[in-house]
């Protein structure tokens, strides 16, 4: 491991950022508006059981392997967060490797409909990996650019819709490929309404030796940013470029900052309102919650500070952790059954200067045990599988398909989709 970046300079004299026009309201009720819970409650409310969307039923496809259908789950990924895909947007699972699975096709969870669906193509009839084009890191099938499933860890991002190469739904963007040596950062997309796999650029990304991190999503500036842990450089999409988009490396600014020092499954979420983006991690084998916070108002990344928020532990690393625009606070979930919700409040958006005021929530009557058995049924890291869905004022968390539990309809289903609501939103 390098040595500790060093102490970030004074912070800048820093222009706010304008402030963002009035978010619309959808004009269409969701299919959940009556389960969505009261503040400090949970409830479940995917509206469709998950297991049968199984691609395997059979569980012994050559893409089933260890965790079957539970891999987007279980294989160290996140998920992404897709508000263009309907009204009330959705979240989108994809993940595997190392043994777990191989299964190229999306989850997706539609808040508007409250129903599990899949997205993509078909999944070929035989491994295909050692077919692999030895430059993209994919295999043409069905008339898409697959990739074996892959630990994804933070990175899988959300591409707008209707900017070029992504149609009316926006796609899934997995900017990094954290597969065997060489795959590197070769981005790649779904669109979300097609189902196709396209090769997002023809421009090879930097990857690092550790890429236990993930992605940076610029929605002010339609980008999104991405590096490995410990690098100096970041690598940068811009949407709005026209085709061939480029990947563009920059600087992690002040000169010697390194991205994600020590940060292992690093989560960084940008913050619209302060033009910010807070990053959250734990050391290798620690659980202290560390991080940093960064400025993005130049249209840069600009380290300004490590978090300076007082001391809190955690679980392990990988906790999920999401901004809650109702009530400016960040709020982070261990998974693994855990009860309880921690609340981190800061004093002002400036995020750099502010005092910040760590706070306890109740996770009531979590659909998942704590540590079931080698983590067969639940018990995975959230990662960036913990999302606000801003409509419906709560946030939503999954474990996968391997565990039941009565859902707020009345009917006993597996694959819970379960929402929790903040107080004070």
């Amino acid at each position: 491991m390098p040595a500790p970046p060093p102490p970030p300079p004074p912070a800048p004299n820093r222009v706010p950022p304008s402030p963002l026009p009035p978010a619309i309201a959808p004009t269409i009720p969701s299919a959940l508006q009556a389960y969505i819970p009261a503040p400090g409650g949970t409830s479940n409310v995917n509206l469709n059981a998950l297991s049968p969307l199984n691609p395997c039923p059979t569980n012994n496809c050559w893409f089933s392997e260890a965790s079957k259908q539970q891999a987007p789950w279980r294989n160290w990924s996140g998920a992404t967060w897709a508000p263009g895909f309907s009204a009330y947007g959705a979240l989108v699972f994809w993940g595997g490797g190392h043994g777990g699975g191989q299964d190229v096709g999306l989850t997706v969870f539609d808040f508007t409909t409250g129903l599990w669906s899949r997205v993509g193509p078909d999944n070929p009839p035989a491994d295909y990996n050692a077919q692999l084009d030895p430059t993209f890191y994919d295999y043409l099938y069905q008339g898409s650019y697959i990739v074996p499933a892959l630990h994804t860890y933070n990175y899988p991002s959300y591409v707008p819709p209707n900017v070029p190469g992504s149609g009316p739904k926006g796609s899934w963007l997995l900017p990094q490929l954290v597969g065997t040596v060489g795959s590197g950062a070769f981005p790649h997309a779904v669109d979300l309404a097609s189902g196709q796999w396209t090769r997002f650029s023809p421009d090879r990304g930097l990857s690092g030796q550790s890429p236990y991190a993930g992605s940076i999503e610029d929605t002010r500036r339609s980008r999104v940013w991405w590096a490995s842990m410990e690098l100096s450089s970041i690598n940068m999409l811009d949407f709005n470029q026209s085709l061939p988009r480029t990947v563009q490396l920059q600087p992690f600014l002040p000169a010697g900052s390194i991205f994600a020092f020590g940060g292992y499954y690093a989560r960084h979420v940008y913050v619209p309102e302060s033009d910010m983006a807070v990053g959250f991690w734990c050391l290798y084998a620690q659980t202290r919650v560390l991080g940093e916070v960064i400025d993005m108002t130049s249209g840069r990344l600009v380290r300004l500070s490590s978090g300076n928020w007082p001391q809190m532990n955690v679980g392990a690393a990988g906790f999920g952790v999401d901004w809650c625009s109702a009530t400016q606070a960040f709020y982070i979930y261990e998974g693994y059954g855990s009860t309880r919700v921690l609340k981190l409040k800061p004093s002002s958006l400036e995020f750099h200067q502010c005092t910040w005021t760590w706070t306890e929530e109740a996770f009531n009557s979590p659909a998942w045990e704590p540590n079931p058995g080698n983590d067969s049924r639940g018990g995975a890291q959230p990662m960036s599988k913990w999302r606000y869905i801003p409509w419906l004022r709560s946030f939503a968390w999954s474990d996968g398909p391997n565990f039941s539990a009565t859902c707020a309809d009345g009917v006993q289903r597996d694959g819970v989709m379960q929402l929790w609501r903040p107080m004070g939103s």
